[in-house]
Formats: structure tokens, C-alpha cells, sequence
């Protein structure tokens, strides 16, 4: 009986004190960056339909899903991912509104992971989507727009890698690949499992796309990578993508970004929607990716209004983890405010007029005046008013 009534679920935990405080505060930052470039939140259900995620360009397993039914019977999920809710939206309640749309998120997402893989289920997200914009333009604004949002976390020491979803594309597509074997291969280049990617590719023929997908967990580093990357692209698509990413990294070189920014071929992403830039961003401190997004011109179709786009999620948990310090833990009152029996109210009413001081006042529910400064010294604060018929003052 009430087995687990004083533990939480696996993969959830309880927020305390200063991971509050950071968490709010890097919510607040990624809030007012957006805001500042005509960005407009968007909220979604936590509960979504099981079909929003049920396609294969989401990438995920159906196990993967928190699912529940509702009071008829269809199968829902706990929200997985925003962008495919936010693509929904955009293609149904907002189709007819003028593009292209800016739209940003402050909210969960729910996944299972393996057990003992020390990842949560539950973690919170905030990012952006530009949507009805394609080219050069927009990506360079979104991707520029990622490396802001670290800056003005105070993220130390942070790095973005680039990649392109259409260079993989074009050599699975060499590769006759099915949908299955596209996802093996995804995970073994992202894990740069060499041995099992090759021991796979070994049963597989492609000529040239078999020796450009072995050498992609390899293919990362500076500018030089393009050249390696151009050498072995025998398809149009890819050497289109090639120069997409060519003329990314000159943008960023012009933002002064070259030493924060390195080209990785590998990074193939395991959400099956995108189709050109990917981007990941790491910070020391943590051992997460704490930003991650890319372009996405095909998914907003699959939901009625094909439409390009592209945008980034923040992991906001990650992110304030690895920046909590001393100065956000929470604040003590400035001041503890104890009224006798008999001046409740006053003393109430004191506390509203030292907060619109800009003071940060407490409500002493002490039963004396004793027991009210044995609290104000457990707690550090140092200024207690007693609040009597003779009015306010200072033991």
C-alpha cells in the first residue's frame, strides 16, 4: 500500500531552491531574446493525439511515448518534442496568417529513456521556430540566434557544430537505404561506433556512398572538412549541400564565430524531419547537448500547409544545471516583520509597504517575539520589526 508515495517516477526529480532559481533565470533570458527579435510564445497541450507523433519523419519509436486514453478511448501522448506540435499548429490555426511566423516555446517534454541511462524523462525546453522561410537569410538568423541564446545565459565556454541532414540524404539515397536501415545508420555515426557502422556497411553496396558514410563520424573539424566533404560527393544534392554549409561558415567566419563553430558530417540527427543545416551546442560543464535544431522544409506538408522552416530547443534543465552557482541560491528576507496579538493585520500591511520599497519582506507567524528572533537568526536575516499598539520598531 503507497509503495512509492515518497519516491518519484525514474527518469523525474524535484527542482529545489537554487535549480529553481536557475532555471527561471535562464527561462527569463531565452524569453527576452526572443521577444527582442519579434519572436511570439506559443504554448501546447502536454496531452497531444498519438498521430501527431505517429510518422516516420518524427523519428521515435512508439515505446519511446508516454501514452494514455481519454474518455473515448483514443490513444494520447504526453508531448514528446514541440516542433511537431508547433507544426501543427502553424498548418491548422494559424495557415492563414502571414508568413513568414515567429514563433517561440517555453515548456516540457516527456520521453522514455533506457533505464540506468541517467537522462530524465521529463526535461523542459525553450527555443524558436521560423516558419514560411527558406535560404540563406533565415539560417543564418536562426543559427546566429543560437549562439545568442548561450551568450545571454552566461554560458561558459560554449561551441556549436554544423552539419547537413541533406549530405546523409544523398548518400542513403545511393544506397537504396530503407527507412530502418537509415535509422541504424544514424545511430552508429552519431555514436561514432565505427565498428558495428562498418560491419553494417559491409553487407550493403554503393560504391562511393559506402566509403563517404564510413569516413562521416571522421568528417569534422574546420574549413579543410568542406574540400574532404566536396572529394566525396558524387551527387548533385550532396554537393549542394556542401556548398549550403560552405556558405554558412563563411557567414559565421564574418560574425567573428570561426573559433566557437566546427563542421561535423556526422551529426545526422534522430529526428527523421529534418532536410538541410543541423546545429548542436555543448558548454563545459556539462556533458549534455544543451541546443539542438535545424531546418525542417518537409514536415509542415505532412500536417496540410507545406511550408519551409527552421528553429532550435534549448535545454533548459542542462543549462542551468551546469550554471548554478552561490549567487543564485534564493535570497533571505531583507527583513522579518512580527506582529503582537492583535496587530496581525498591521504587520501584514507593513510587509506590502516594504515591498513596494523593493524590499523582500517576510511575515513572521512566530507565537512570540522570542520565538521571531530565534527564526530571523536561524534564517541570516538581519532587520526585525515588531509591530505593537506603539507602532513599528527594532528589537
Amino acid at each position: 500500500m503507497n509503495r512509492y508515495a515518497n519516491r518519484t517516477p525514474e527518469g523525474t526529480r524535484d527542482l529545489l531552491f537554487e535549480e529553481c532559481c536557475a532555471r527561471r533565470k535562464v527561462e527569463r533570458a531565452l524569453s527576452e531574446l526572443f521577444q527582442s527579435r519579434g519572436f511570439s510564445e506559443v504554448v501546447t497541450p502536454t496531452l497531444e493525439f498519438f498521430d501527431v507523433f505517429n510518422r516516420e519523419s518524427a523519428g521515435r519509436l512508439p515505446e519511446s511515448l508516454y501514452s494514455l486514453s481519454d474518455s473515448q478511448g483514443r490513444l494520447l501522448v504526453l508531448r514528446a518534442d514541440s516542433t511537431l506540435p508547433i507544426a501543427r499548429v502553424a498548418a491548422t490555426r494559424l495557415r492563414e496568417t502571414a508568413y513568414p511566423l515567429r514563433l517561440y516555446y517555453n515548456q516540457s517534454v516527456f520521453r522514455r529513456n533506457p533505464r540506468y541511462a541517467g537522462l530524465d524523462d521529463e526535461t523542459f525546453q525553450g527555443g524558436i521556430e521560423l516558419i514560411g522561410a527558406s535560404g540563406f537569410r533565415a539560417d543564418l538568423e536562426v543559427l546566429l540566434t543560437a549562439v545568442d541564446a548561450l551568450d545571454v545565459c552566461g554560458a561558459p565556454d560554449f561551441r556549436i557544430e554544423i552539419g547537413h541532414a541533406g549530405f546523409f540524404s544523398a548518400l542513403t539515397e545511393q544506397l537504396q537505404a530503407d527507412a530502418g536501415t537509415r535509422t541504424e545508420l544514424c545511430a552508429l555515426i552519431e555514436a561514432k561506433n565505427y565498428g558495428a557502422l562498418n560491419d553494417l556497411l559491409d553487407t550493403m553496396e554503393g560504391g562511393g556512398a559506402t566509403d563517404a558514410i564510413r569516413r562521416l563520424p571522421r568528417l569534422f573539424g574546420g574549413e579543410g572538412v568542406l574540400e574532404k566533404a566536396e572529394a566525396l560527393s558524387e551527387s548533385p544534392k550532396a554537393r549542394e549541400a556542401v556548398a549550403e554549409l560552405h556558405r554558412i561558415w563563411e557567414g559565421l567566419q564574418s560574425a567573428g564565430l570561426a573559433e566557437k563553430v566546427s563542421i561535423d558530417f556526422g551529426l545526422v540527427h534522430g529526428g527523421n524531419y529534418y532536410t538541410g543545416m543541423l546545429f548542436r551546442g555543448y558548454i563545459d560543464g556539462s556533458g549534455q547537448t544543451v541546443l539542438s535544431g535545424g531546418r525542417y522544409d518537409c514536415l509542415l506538408g505532412e500536417f496540410g500547409k507545406a511550408l519551409p522552416a527552421i528553429g532550435f530547443g534549448v535545454e533548459v534543465a542542462a543549462l542551468a544545471a551546469a550554471l548554478r552557482d552561490e549567487t543564485l541560491a534564493p535570497r533571505h528576507a531583507d527583513v522579518l516583520v512580527f506582529g503582537e496579538v492583535g496587530c496581525e493585520l498591521q504587520a501584514l500591511l507593513r510587509v506590502k509597504e516594504q515591498n513596494a520599497l523593493g524590499l523582500t519582506a517576510e511575515n513572521s507567524l512566530a507565537g512570540t517575539r522570542e520565538e521571531a528572533l530565534a527564526y530571523a537568526k536561524r534564517k541570516g536575516i538581519s532587520c526585525v520589526e515588531i509591530i505593537d499598539a506603539e507602532g513599528v520598531r527594532n528589537p
